[in-house]
């Protein structure tokens, strides 16, 4: 939406041309402001809600201030969950696991050490938040290095909770001062206090409230710095594309386990907060209703927002108080029923992120660039600099080597006991028709498929073994047969995660970035969202992506689809250009674009080296001719 002059209610035909110009430079100012205040939203409005909640401490009823207290808590359990599912992509139904075993840690060592130093939440906030973090960790570490997918995930999240549940109603234990008694729960927890000694007391309703709102408040800045850093845009990344996150470098199963880690810990936190404001707890904290509300906070807030998690738990908790149902119990079942169908239909995003899409509709589109866009040209001068750059960096080109590799499916064999070598200094062209084994091949080579037989030597190092991102890491480059960019992300974003994958410095991998959008002239588009670029486009920004890595050997599945005759001339250039710096491999079924590239050319049929040679000398070729026609004698 672009607004104009006379969207602000100013005729500018009826102004000089001078003050036209400076009416247009107010409302280009105002826009601008508008669209920063938009990109700090998820800051501005939280410290505006912040400081209103501590302003109304001063004359809020102090029963209301003790229920609005659970309110805080549930808004903190749900942050841990908008953290694994909004951002990270994993529904975990085990954040109430994580809760109230961080609830009942800190709660025992509350108790055992009141003798000693007094009523006091300095032991129990961090105990809580502690033992939360660990056993998120020991869970996390299961569910993703072993690879399970999100459905299994789920469930077992869901078992855990629920094997909580019951041993915790099972048994009764005894830990120093504190007795966990089974359906009794564990009662006489010291309350919310700040200092140490005997005789320290526990603070009032509004001071708790006060309280938990500053800790709460400073866990949410923080996630909310965490996830709009690097380290949130790869966990984005991973929730949008992992197997392209892995192909930039990443280990995701860390930073999965990491987010896992920092949503136990936030839970666990938040149960040692509930224990000290409730002073008892028991069993229902493992509870089946208990596990299913907190994603309802989630959803009605406004999942992947942060500040959802805290609208949707005041939402909710003040619609139970307002029907009479009490701080903690009574909720109406039929009611939030009846609330989620309908947000889910009408507000799909949630509230927050229903006002978010109402707010953006007023900002000019930041999409219209790519509308904009003519072919890409690639500058050869800055193409070379970035490869003579990559090459002190990086180090020299390295080879690639396979011996008999061998990758079947069933009783198909896409790979069938390949041995190649590929040297730095000329383009290498796969070719061979559909079903041949071309795409299998690479991902072979880079690990998207684990051989059952065979090596991949890169360099001299051995890398039959090793799992995608290590592969990265001694030099491969990969762009799939589609390509693969993180449509959420602007075209910016998406090379800056590349290059942080390789530099490990935010400001280092802004300047490769800019200079990739100044080598394809994609600086106009710098800000467009790269699910707005179009299958051509796309193409050239994954390219783009494989360069921010400084590869060594660079391996591009059908790169020249879906681009123009211009740009696959220019796309022609680039790998020639590459070829001088790097290996390269290009599986095409462009037998024009391959024979531009003027490069050594194999032939696979039914996962197997066929022919080799130039183009001209193959295509000259019957025995070529006839898989591609399909006649039988080669078939």
């Amino acid at each position: 939406m672009n607004l104009s002059v006379k969207d602000h209610g100013i005729s500018a035909l009826a102004l000089p041309a001078q003050d036209r110009g400076k009416v247009a430079q107010e409302v280009s100012r105002a826009m601008s402001l508008s669209e920063k205040l938009y990109q700090r939203a998820g800051l501005i409005f939280p410290i505006l809600a912040t400081g209103g909640a501590l302003a109304a401490a001063s004359f809020i009823d102090p029963y209301l201030a003790y229920v609005a207290t659970s309110w805080v808590i549930f808004g903190l359990l749900g942050l841990s969950l908008d953290l694994v599912w909004g951002r990270g992509g994993l529904l975990s139904l085990g954040q109430t696991a994580f809760y109230g075993l961080g609830g009942y840690v800190g709660s025992i060592l509350a108790i055992n050490m009141a003798p000693l130093t007094g009523d006091t939440l300095v032991w129990s906030l961090p105990a809580g938040a502690a033992f939360g973090a660990a056993s998120a960790a020991a869970l996390g570490a299961i569910i993703f290095l072993a690879r399970m997918g999100p459905l299994q995930a789920t469930i077992l999240s869901y078992t855990f909770t629920l094997l909580l549940w019951s041993l915790t109603q099972s048994f009764k234990v005894t830990f120093g001062q504190a007795v966990v008694g089974g359906d009794n729960g564990l009662s006489n927890i010291p309350g919310v206090v700040l200092g140490f000694g005997q005789g320290t007391e526990a603070l009032g309703p509004v001071e708790v409230f006060v309280t938990v709102v500053i800790v709460s408040a400073a866990i949410y800045f923080l996630c909310w710095w965490l996830m709009n850093g690097t380290f949130g845009r790869v966990i984005d990344c991973i929730r949008i594309d992992p197997q392209k996150t892995e192909l930039l470098g990443y280990d995701i199963r860390k930073y999965q386990v990491a987010i896992f880690s920092l949503a136990g810990a936030i839970a666990g936190l938040a149960g040692a907060m509930f224990g000290a404001w409730a002073n008892y707890l028991n069993p229902s904290v493992f509870s089946v209703q208990e596990a299913l509300l907190v994603p309802i906070y989630v959803l009605v807030g406004g999942l992947g927002t942060l500040a959802g998690a805290f609208v949707g738990a005041f939402a909710i908790g003040g619609l139970s108080y307002y029907l009479g149902g009490g701080a903690v119990g009574g909720q109406t079942t039929l009611i939030l029923g009846v609330v989620l169908i309908l947000l889910v239909l009408f507000l799909k995003n949630g509230l927050v992120g229903a006002m978010g899409e109402l707010w953006r509709r007023t900002l000019p589109d930041p999409n219209a660039a790519a509308r904009d866009a003519g072919p890409v040209s690639i500058d050869p001068e800055v193409l070379e600099g970035i490869l003579v750059e990559a090459a002190e960096r990086a180090g020299p080109a390295k080879r690639l080597a396979t011996v008999a590799l061998y990758k079947r499916f069933g009783g198909v064999i896409p790979v069938n006991k390949v041995t190649r070598t590929f040297e730095p200094g000329r383009p290498y062209s796969l070719i061979g028709p559909n079903g041949a084994g071309k795409s299998s091949y690479l991902k072979a080579c880079v690990g998207i498929y684990m051989p059952e037989a065979g090596s991949v030597t890169v360099g001299e190092s051995d890398a039959t073994n090793a799992p995608i991102f290590e592969r990265v890491h001694q030099g491969v480059g990969v762009k799939n047969q589609k390509p693969q960019v993180f449509g959420e992300l602007t075209v910016l974003e998406n090379l800056s995660i590349a290059a942080f994958a390789r530099t490990g410095n935010t400001q280092a991998a802004l300047d490769v970035s800019r200079k990739i959008l100044a080598m394809s002239g994609f600086e106009r588009q710098a800000k467009v969202q790269a699910s707005a670029l179009s299958h051509g486009q796309q193409q050239w920004l994954d390219i783009g992506m494989v360069l921010c890595l400084a590869p060594r050997i660079v391996l591009l599945d059908e790169p020249a689809a879906g681009m123009t005759n211009e740009e696959t001339r220019e796309l022609s250039a680039l790998v020639r250009t590459l070829a001088r710096h790097t290996t390269v491999i290009v599986v095409e079924h462009d037998m024009e674009f391959v024979r531009t590239l003027e490069g050594h050319v194999t032939v696979l049929h039914q996962g197997r080296v066929f022919a080799e040679g130039d183009i001209a000398a193959l295509r000259a070729d019957d025995r070529v001719l006839d898989i591609y026609l399909g006649r039988r004698e080669h078939v």
